[in-house]
């Protein structure tokens, strides 16, 4: 049995300043690198989630709040339901609804206009251990995606978890090149330089 000896010691901040959200560190990779080193691992970090009953104006203001630009979305069940992203909530969508249905802007829920789960195409896992950076960049420029999740099977149950998510912005932060997060395909146009 380890007995932990170390006396725990108070420090006095009043001279200083203590940052509550201070810079996240990137770490630098090259196209050669692990795809995993790019990919945002939940088993570490918690997904951020939002029902699919919920309003985009919801959505729209907890990417906000939270900082990010997708949102992983969840059906009544507790389940994958789909991705919404800031793209989806800023752009055609919401109009082409509101003209069709005849709502409001508020009153547009999420899913309608997520990509819902039968159309995301995720990763395994087990492939993604295998992959590059460089493979990841070329999968989510062919099929025109600024996201991607990656799914892991379950050992003793008949299913997936969502174990993994890949940002191209994130992607190209890494790569200390500043990628829009605007979600046009011009994104991938500095990428079109590395890959060549």
């Amino acid at each position: 049995m380890t007995i932990y000896a170390h006396k725990l010691k108070t420090i006095d901040i009043s001279t200083l300043p203590v940052y509550v959200n201070p810079p996240r560190k990137v770490n630098s990779v090259t196209l050669e690198d692990p795809a995993i080193s790019v990919m945002t691992d939940l088993m570490h970090v918690r997904a951020i989630t939002v029902d699919s009953d919920q309003t985009i104006t919801f959505a729209f203001d907890l990417m906000k709040h939270v900082g990010v630009r997708m949102l992983v979305v969840i059906d009544r069940g507790g389940l994958l339901g789909g991705l919404v992203t800031a793209r989806d909530i800023l752009g055609e969508k919401p109009i082409n609804i509101m003209n069709s249905e005849r709502i409001s802007r508020d009153e547009i829920k999420v899913q309608q206009i997520m990509t819902s789960v039968s159309k995301l195409n995720p990763f395994n896992f087990a492939d993604v251990e295998h992959a590059t950076v460089k493979d990841v960049i070329i999968k989510l420029r062919d099929a025109g995606r600024q996201h991607a999740i990656v799914i892991e099977s379950q050992d003793e149950a008949d299913g997936y978890s969502l174990r993994g998510i890949f940002s191209i912005t994130q992607i190209g932060r890494q790569l200390g090149m500043n990628i829009s997060g605007d979600g046009h395909m011009q994104s991938f146009a500095e990428f079109e330089q590395l890959l060549a």
